[in-house]
């Protein structure tokens, strides 16, 4: 009976686990497993409570959309915004800005965080000025298995222009 719960250890062991051939060996190799177990269980429960923490720290407006249309809609005509719609491999960002004449959007700093920050591929911006407000269009292509947390991008777009705005 003992030799089948040895076994049935030594079994549920991973290889790099698996040192000497008794039965005393296999077991302190075990504890030493489940101690590596549960570090690693402490580590991503940290990991997790920070992530949340992170998020918490973002506007109530940004991350609570599941949708792949992520905006503020009917801004008020001094009102910036961001809006982002994704697929799965391009992502379509409209900035919407009210700037006065002489001033100048800073577009080159949002290209660079897209592509330098957020590892984006920019295929095309396109830009006009209607009714005294400035729309830009930017489409990037999205790599193979990247992920994009399109919230967290619009957070950080319109951080960015409401500090150039201020």
């Amino acid at each position: 009976m003992s030799d089948q719960l040895y076994s049935s250890l030594f079994s549920l062991l991973p290889q790099s686990y698996v040192k000497g051939d008794s039965s005393c060996d296999h077991i302190e190799e075990a504890a030493n497993y489940i101690k590596d177990l549960e570090k690693n269980v402490k580590e991503l429960q940290d990991k997790r409570e920070k992530l949340k923490n992170s998020l918490s720290e973002m506007p109530n407006d940004v991350g609570s959309s599941t949708s792949s249309i992520i905006s503020i809609t009917n801004p008020s005509i001094n009102e910036n915004y961001v809006k982002i719609k994704t697929s799965v491999d391009e992502l379509e960002i409209e900035i919407n800005t009210a700037v006065e004449e002489e001033d100048m959007f800073p577009l080159s700093k949002v290209l660079k965080m897209l592509q330098l920050d957020e590892g984006l591929n920019v295929v095309n911006c396109a830009y006009s000025k209607v009714n005294q407000r400035w729309m830009y269009v930017i489409r990037c292509q999205v790599d193979d298995g990247k992920l994009v947390d399109s919230s967290r991008l619009q957070w950080r777009l319109t951080n960015e222009i409401s500090s150039y705005a201020a």
